[in-house]
């Protein structure tokens, strides 16, 4: 890889940076939110005769996982989940994984987000209520009158969680393989506050930035050193 194509690298992958922090900043208020951290790897064909020449850069982004703090509201039917887990929500044909939310009754009953997406059963199902303020269990279990109406599905999620769960969703198939969680809890009434930081996304910022001028300098130096030496086989000639 050359000079100016690790300078570009550099630029791209700056603006992708940027472009993470702000949708960071933008959630710092938004329950259950989890904060995106980009990160760089090295991708391309390497073997013995050319091991990285051929290696471009790319800025990749994870989840991060950690549990934000729980805070009381009083409604009824928001949701947060204690500890280790994810509820599941439907969006048509796509399930997306969440740390709970503020939630209402539809037209139907149906338990949906600010987005319209379907809390789901354990098992399977959209959660259907005919009353606004049930009583949740721990365990999912939802109480109308003391009655069983419903359990809260509660699922865990491997050490590696794919971005594309929260973003874009999964299919059916997906949904279905994923393995319940004995390792948290449904806190009724509270949502989980998101696990961004702000000093720290504005650290990281500060650090972009320096890294997109640092290029932006290389490129210039080389179209300076470029037009120089042009200029020269110029005059040579």
């Amino acid at each position: 890889m050359g000079l100016i194509e690790a300078a570009t690298a550099a630029i791209t992958g700056a603006e992708r940076r940027i472009e993470v922090a702000s949708k960071n900043i933008a959630n710092v208020q938004t329950p259950g939110y989890k904060r995106e951290i980009p990160y760089t790897e090295i991708a391309g064909a390497v073997d013995n005769s050319s091991l990285g020449r051929n290696s471009l850069p790319s800025t990749r982004t994870a989840i991060f996982t950690e549990p934000g703090v729980l805070t009381e509201t009083g409604n009824r039917l928001d949701l947060a989940v204690r500890g280790e887990g994810y509820v599941l929500l439907r969006d048509g044909d796509r399930f997306f994984l969440a740390r709970g939310g503020q939630f209402q009754r539809d037209r139907e009953g149906a338990l949906v987000d600010g987005q319209g997406r379907l809390v789901q059963q354990a098992g399977g199902g959209d959660l259907l209520l005919d009353t606004d303020a049930p009583e949740i269990l721990p365990d999912g279990t939802v109480l109308s009158d003391g009655v069983p109406v419903g359990n809260i599905g509660l699922y865990a999620v491997g050490g590696d969680v794919d971005v594309a769960s929260f973003q874009s969703g999964m299919s059916m198939d997906q949904a279905l393989a994923l393995a319940e969680s004995d390792a948290g809890e449904i806190a009724q009434a509270m949502v989980e506050r998101s696990n961004v930081v702000l000093s720290d996304e504005m650290i990281g910022l500060v650090r972009t930035q320096r890294m997109a001028e640092a290029g932006a300098q290389v490129v210039r130096a080389y179209d300076q050193l470029l037009g120089q030496a042009i200029s020269s086989f110029g005059r040579r000639g």
